[in-house]
């Protein structure tokens, strides 16, 4: 995936979420009865998106580590080495995502702690919301940035940029934008990113599955091929 891709999502995320969480901060109350404002929210946000930028960091080292046994593999028709590394890697980033979500779920005061302990009750009350809600869907995040690599290992680079696509800018922006303007709740706006990574997920498992069916059909016609030729070759010899 480009840098101009990577950066093009980054951008419309970013600023979507910055004009939403300003726009509705102040609409938007605690526990105490004191409005989150403009101030905690994009603090919390940007936290957040640092500790969701360490468990991408991982998967995405996981991923790129077997797309070079995926790409010599698929070039050598060694199919059952590529499904292979494809079940370990989806394995692998499932574990991670299923440790951070447990952090996330369980223990979000220790994450928020990480970056500061001195923080108000309203803060401290939407920071864990933001963890336990936006980084809720976790797992299938880690699995869409997995198998958006996977995708470009197999030579659908279409298929991978989509994918990519379609969790941080075509649905979570339109999603986010909706919540927020229908709810008038940052707290409600949270849910874009739970929404965006089951549609995207269920999107990225069709992917998955067909470029591994084209794998397998490629394979059967090959061998399919190969012994006509023995049939035939046998056939001139005698």
């Amino acid at each position: 995936m480009s840098f101009r891709v990577y950066e093009m999502r980054r951008s419309c995320k970013d600023i979507s979420a910055a004009r939403m969480l300003g726009k509705y901060g102040y609409e938007t109350y605690a526990s105490t009865g004191i409005a989150y404002g403009a101030v905690i929210p994009l603090a919390v946000v940007g936290i957040v998106m640092k500790v969701f930028g360490i468990v991408v960091s991982v998967v995405i080292g996981i991923s790129l580590g077997g797309q070079p046994i995926i790409g010599f593999n698929l070039g050598s028709g060694n199919t059952e080495r590529v499904k292979e590394t494809i079940t370990v890697i989806t394995k692998l980033i499932i574990a991670v995502g299923m440790v951070s979500f447990l952090i996330f779920e369980l223990m979000p005061d220790v994450v928020i702690n990480l970056f500061g302990s001195k923080n108000t009750p309203e803060y401290m009350e939407y920071a864990r919301l933001c963890i336990r809600i936006f980084l809720g869907g976790i797992i299938l995040t880690c699995f869409i940035k997995s198998a958006a690599i996977m995708l470009q290992s197999m030579g659908n680079s279409f298929k991978s940029t989509l994918l990519a696509l379609l969790r941080d800018v075509i649905i979570f922006v339109p999603a986010s934008v909706i919540l927020a303007t229908v709810s008038h709740s940052i707290v409600t706006m949270l849910w874009a990113a739970v929404i965006s990574d089951v549609l995207s997920a269920t999107i990225g498992i069709i992917f998955m599955r067909s470029s591994v069916k084209e794998i397998s059909k490629a394979e059967n016609t090959k061998s399919i091929t190969i012994s006509d030729l023995a049939i035939e070759n046998a056939k001139d010899r005698s």
